[in-house]
């Protein structure tokens, strides 16, 4: 998992990298809260996609904090 943690200054608010940001987001918490009920049933494919989507909130980040300078 991600363990940078997000700066709120950081997260694009509105436009396409915000849609993004938050469907990804929201895509995220629904993940973990699956993991938290059951940690048994399909955990190596939640943390798998879990994984995923860090990388992609990564890249996202990375993209609008190049482009914000």
């Amino acid at each position: 998992m991600n363990e940078n943690p997000i700066h709120l200054i950081e997260v694009p608010i509105g436009g396409k990298d915000g849609y993004v940001w938050n469907r990804l987001h929201e895509e995220r918490e629904e993940i973990c809260e699956a993991l938290s009920k059951n940690p048994k049933t399909g955990r190596e494919l939640l943390q798998s996609r879990l994984r995923k989507l860090d990388d992609a909130l990564d890249r996202l980040m990375s993209r609008t904090s190049n482009t914000s300078h």
